[in-house]
């Protein structure tokens, strides 16, 4: 396989479903972020875009909570949750299945769903960069919301080994990597909060007795979304992850941008290719600071 392209942006369903709410600059600025990968995207002419995103409890509740799932059925099923349409979306399945066995090699003993559901951290990205969903992808969930989760070191790492994946499969294909999270925001109230970090195994019979509340607007922490961004484009996630952990995160930039590891991982896709910011807004309406990164991948892409 050959990388031709890796992104990372922000998935919050609010993008699309609150469009108006948010004041225009901050709107048009983060939605020419995403025009701009769209344009990038379409040049790299991909056969599959690897979609490293999210579940928000949807899709995987707590009766099954993978640290990592690759979706290896030939279509996804788009759930139609935050405000958003259900839809499909083609599945590249030799793409799917080479990763999937390449990753066993190399130690990531990856969940797979044959079945594939998939919510609006998924979709919002897809609608945005690729509007008619005609690009199939590979979808791979990273545990981003339940304690325990990866270590950002671990997220990191299992990034640079399915790049390895990708760069050594005997298989024909061009592939695009896409991360998908963040940046800083605080998702549900404390209680809500305070419940998801109880320990594992205490959980499940009670979590409809701690309902998702969202606010009017919500909090973010744009001097550590910007930091972020700096350190990604110095190249510098391997610094990162050795020195923030996930509780520092969380009470840092919330609870929200655990989905970060989702950009790390695809660091580790690229290499830890520098990474040019093409959007960035704080935006309250949206709930979370909205960005758009393209890792510079040099010689290694190929018009």
């Amino acid at each position: 396989m050959q990388l031709v392209g890796a992104f990372a942006c922000s998935h919050a369903g609010f993008l699309i479903t609150h469009y108006d709410q948010a004041s225009s600059d901050k709107r048009d600025h983060v939605y020419q972020g995403f025009a701009t990968m769209r344009e990038r995207v379409a040049r790299a002419r991909p056969d599959a875009l690897i979609v490293v995103a999210t579940d928000h409890g949807r899709v995987y509740s707590l009766n099954h909570q993978p640290q990592f799932v690759i979706g290896v059925g030939p279509r996804a099923r788009g759930i139609g949750d935050a405000g958003l349409p259900a839809c499909e979306v083609a599945i590249h399945q030799p793409i799917a299945q080479a990763l999937l066995e390449g990753c066993i090699e190399q130690g990531i003993d990856l969940a797979y769903a044959e079945d594939v559901a998939i919510d609006h951290s998924f979709v919002t990205p897809l609608k945005l960069a690729t509007p008619d969903l005609d690009i199939p992808i590979v979808p791979i969930v990273q545990n981003c919301r339940m304690p325990p989760m990866p270590t950002l070191k671990r997220s990191h790492a299992v990034g640079h080994m399915i790049g390895q994946v990708i760069r050594t499969a005997g298989l024909a294909g061009r592939v695009v990597v896409v991360g998908t999270g963040g940046l800083s925001h605080w998702v549900g109230d404390e209680r809500r909060r305070s419940f998801l970090r109880q320990p594992a195994g205490t959980r499940f019979a009670r979590e409809a007795e701690y309902p998702l509340v969202l606010p009017a607007t919500g909090s973010i922490n744009e001097v550590f979304d910007q930091q972020f961004l700096a350190v990604l484009s110095r190249g510098d996630a391997e610094e990162f992850v050795g020195e923030w952990s996930n509780q520092r995160l969380e009470e840092t930039a919330g609870n929200g941008a655990q989905e970060i590891r989702n950009w790390l991982l695809t660091a580790g896709v690229a290499d830890d290719a520098p990474a040019e910011v093409l959007a960035y807004a704080g935006v309250p309406e949206w709930h979370t600071g909205a960005a758009v990164a393209a890792f510079d991948l040099g010689s290694e892409e190929q018009a």
